[in-house]
């Protein structure tokens, strides 16, 4: 192959508090990418980014602690996406490659990456990168819905609230009632409950309200806990799922989907959700496919998703898509043996899949120092990933510990957990194992 200039992207639009956080990664970000540059040794690759740089950065507070030596780093220090263009462009990459992460309160961050990349292809360099429609698509869920409902993708039923029209509308003094919240009320009152009520623009689950009537419903709306835009899905019973899905002109990756946990309200929840899979059998999976295609080509995708789906016995239904590089894309590319970087480089430069092994992600409590090390001792392990939130005054804030265990079957996958959690029965949770064994079940 042509050697080529390799870069690797993604813009951040927080301010990074790093003294907060003490993050733990095995193998490190660095480890990974001295991978992919012995796999690929007749190719330069760069990684710039903002900090914190997940997916490219292993960090204590602010500061660097470990680099592959055959990577070029570059940290971006300016904000205007203009600026941003200019920099990357000086770089001379023959390819860049959004590589877009996330993080509290606003899942934005792969819209800042769809903007830079538009500068770069006016400079005439080859981005792959989703279109800024596309990330402003997936950004807000009511345009989501617009989408997929246009393009015949089947997703919940829903109803769109304006906050400042069902709020503020009826306070003016020529308007004697509010139509707007009339309407709303009207549209709320058809749907099937229970229904899961969600900011447009809000981070994976959090902030969530399931309501089990017309009266919650209301309820909550009109409490000071409703502060924004809400939409109001009808929840959609059966075995929640996601899939990892690279989308090119050339050609759409789609993985297999795994299987996710639930908690007590039915709603997954990033802190606690097991993951199992890849779901090879039954389950519709070319209809799946099908619908994915779909929904990639009339989202114009050019790049990474990971999408939250609901399968309820009979169809699928889309409930989220995160247009970036996620929890899911670590658990496939480990069920790969790769890094996450060397799968989003096989998948989006040489349209490259590859087979997956059956992979468990499953949250410990935090582990010491002496535990971490000993989880590595375990060959089945293939990523440790530790967050600490040092500033977290309630225990349900101070992080968590996400493991992935492969397998070649599901006897083998079942005795690899139980053996963790025979070495580590006080960081384990029963509730966890239980999750995992049922969901190993359904493989």
């Amino acid at each position: 192959m042509v050697f080529m200039r390799i870069l690797f992207y993604s813009t951040s639009s927080n301010i990074y508090e790093g003294k907060d956080f003490d993050v733990y990664d095995s193998p490190s970000c660095a480890d990974e990418l001295i991978q992919l540059a012995h796999n690929y040794p007749e190719h330069h690759f760069i990684a710039a980014t903002q900090l914190p740089g997940m997916f490219m950065l292993d960090l204590k507070g602010s500061q660097i602690i470990q680099k592959a030596p055959e990577i070029e780093y570059h940290i971006i220090e300016w904000d205007k996406e203009t600026e941003i263009a200019d920099f990357l462009e000086s770089l001379n990459p023959d390819i860049a490659v959004a590589a877009s992460f996330y993080d509290k309160p606003l899942d934005w961050f792969s819209v800042k990456d769809s903007v830079v990349a538009d500068y770069l292809r006016q400079k005439n360099i080859r981005t792959i990168c989703h279109p800024v429609d596309a990330s402003l698509a997936c950004f807000d869920k009511q345009l989501t819905h617009r989408v997929l409902e246009r393009a015949s993708v089947r997703c919940p039923k829903s109803v769109y609230i304006h906050h400042a029209l069902f709020i503020n509308a009826g306070n003016r003094p020529q308007i004697k009632s509010n139509v707007y919240k009339t309407a709303v009320y009207q549209q709320l009152k058809a749907l099937r409950y229970p229904v899961v009520i969600k900011d447009t623009v809000g981070l994976s689950s959090y902030g969530m309200e399931v309501v089990q009537n017309f009266e919650e419903a209301r309820n909550f709306l009109l409490s000071k806990r409703n502060t924004s835009d809400r939409i109001a899905e009808e929840m959609i019973f059966g075995q929640q799922a996601g899939v990892e899905l690279v989308s090119t002109p050339k050609k759409i990756i789609i993985e297999k989907p795994f299987f996710f946990s639930v908690n007590k309200y039915g709603i997954t929840s990033p802190k606690q959700s097991v993951k199992a899979g890849p779901v090879k059998h039954g389950y519709k999976i070319r209809k799946l496919n099908s619908m994915l295609k779909k929904m990639c080509r009339a989202l114009n995708f050019y790049g990474p998703a990971q999408v939250d789906l609901v399968f309820d016995g009979k169809d699928w239904y889309v409930i989220e898509i995160n247009p970036r590089l996620s929890g899911m894309s670590t658990t496939c590319a480990f069920s790969q043996g790769l890094g996450v970087l060397e799968s989003l480089f096989e998948k989006t430069v040489l349209n490259k899949k590859r087979r997956s092994q059956l992979s468990i992600n499953i949250k410990f409590n935090l582990l010491d120092e002496d535990e971490l090390i000993e989880l590595k001792k375990y060959g089945f392990v293939k990523k440790v990933h530790q967050i600490k939130n040092l500033a977290a005054l309630q225990l349900r804030e101070m992080g968590y510990c996400e493991v992935v265990i492969t397998a070649k079957n599901k006897k083998e996958l079942k005795d690899n957990l139980s053996a963790i959690k025979n070495a580590f029965p006080q960081k384990l949770e029963n509730a966890f194992m239980d999750s995992a064994r049922e969901l190993i079940q359904k493989l």
